[in-house]
């Protein structure tokens, strides 16, 4: 590499560094400033990270979800109850709650930046209400006593909602359609009205279809929300917690200085062990950091918890650990192989790739499985992961190696400058 190419190089890598921590640090104190004059507003990206209960404060409950009978309620059941209580969250105003199904009968609910949770504790472990009704409200069907299964099915290659009546429904059902033929019949769920499809005949066979050119997620969602209307599923509380946003605010403070700390530790170490090497990497590092930054703040499945920090800092010790293997690779090329410091440098990146490609894909592998199967605070851990170990691999091959190269463009024969000069042991 030539030096002006080496210097434009550098250049380029310094202004994004500079660039991405004026855009990250909020240098206001804010979370967000006035874009000239216009009515727009630039967030700080990182105050744009999504933030767990345990760092933003709030509640998290766990239920068990049980039908009447007492026994464990099916997948499709535990899919309705969650659709259900969605809803019931988010037409309280709860935006942000999260609900998600936990081990093969459990519900855990998280909302946060909430203070008074009895109102709220009141609403969920409710069973849903499904009605069908005329055009006029009056009810024609109950969905507990009338209706006995919902799903997705494929009529003449479109996707529609197939519904299912019992005994009882399928005289009801049957009518409820002879007499509203042209007309519509609404269907609420918690007195809210989801779908108002229209009776195009009398149905008799208690088997009807609802067409509307869904394509399969949209027909689905309908079909797993109308069915939390049949299921008697019974939500009971095991545990719940409220979490201050105060020990939030501390716990994220403590865990950035600490992060803060080793990284310029880990910087001061590297530039003192490997020399012109460690100046690269640390470079490559800061970089690193940024852009990870960015990826948690941009990545939509990302909000951050204790537990996520903790994956955050692990990658970054990866990320560190990559780069020793490189420069130890290489003062082995130099010390056993007695080559000059560009071939001593290409060696040593060819011959860790295998090795670091090798430890980070097993790492890989196992954030992924732990996504898949984990519950949501091991979740938080991987995904923080497994996007660290992404960028990180990134950074130490291919950034990490740019900037060395850019380096030995200026002296390629300074081996004190890049930490490879060997003693010379004279024997007597």
């Amino acid at each position: 590499m030539s030096k002006t190419k080496s210097i434009i190089l550098l250049i380029l890598i310094s202004v994004l560094i500079i660039g991405l921590a004026l855009l990250i640090v909020p240098l206001n104190g804010q979370d967000c400033f006035r874009i000239g004059n216009t009515n727009y507003d630039f967030y700080w990206i990182s105050t744009a990270i999504s933030q767990g209960l345990d760092l933003k404060g709030g509640m998290y409950a766990e239920y068990s979800a049980k039908l009447d009978t007492g026994a464990d309620a099916s997948d499709s059941e535990l899919d309705g109850a969650i659709a259900n209580l969605e809803d019931i969250l988010f037409g309280k105003g709860y935006t942000e709650a999260v609900v998600t199904k936990q081990g093969n009968s459990q519900i855990r609910v998280e909302v946060p930046e909430i203070d008074d949770t009895s109102e709220l504790m009141k609403l969920i472990g409710k069973s849903a209400t499904l009605e069908f009704r005329d055009s006029e409200g009056n009810v024609l069907i109950s969905g507990s006593e009338h209706l006995e299964d919902c799903y997705v099915a494929v009529n003449e290659g479109q996707y529609v909602i197939k519904l299912e009546f019992n005994s009882a429904g399928k005289t009801a059902f049957y009518e409820a359609t002879n007499a509203n033929i042209g007309k519509t019949i609404s269907i609420y769920i918690d007195d809210v009205e989801i779908m108002s499809p229209t009776v195009n005949a009398a149905i008799s066979d208690g088997n009807a279809i609802i067409e509307g050119g869904y394509d399969y997620n949209t027909a689905n969602e309908y079909a797993v929300r109308i069915k939390a209307g049949i299921s008697t599923v019974k939500l009971t509380l095991l545990r719940s917690e409220t979490i201050s946003p105060t020990l939030g605010d501390e716990a994220l403070t403590n865990s950035l200085i600490a992060a803060g700390i080793g990284l310029l530790v880990i910087l001061i170490f590297l530039m003192v062990v490997y020399k012109g090497l460690g100046g690269a990497a640390a470079l490559a590092l800061v970089l690193y950091v940024e852009l990870l930054i960015v990826a948690l703040a941009i990545v939509p499945w990302v909000q951050l918890t204790l537990t996520g920090i903790a994956g955050v800092i692990l990658s970054i010790g990866m990320a560190v650990d990559a780069n020793i293997i490189i420069f130890e690779k290489i003062k082995e090329e130099k010390r056993i192989g007695n080559k000059l410091v560009p071939s001593a440098v290409n060696s040593g990146f060819k011959g860790s790739f295998a090795t670091i490609i090798d430890a980070n894909v097993t790492t890989i592998f196992g954030a992924i499985v732990m996504i898949i199967f984990g519950s949501s605070a091991i979740k938080s851990f991987a995904v923080t992961l497994l996007i660290g170990i992404i960028l990180s691999l990134l950074t130490s091959l291919f950034v990490t190696r740019l900037l060395v190269k850019s380096f030995m463009a200026f002296d390629d024969e300074n081996e004190a400058f890049f930490g490879l000069k060997t003693k010379e042991v004279t024997r007597g």
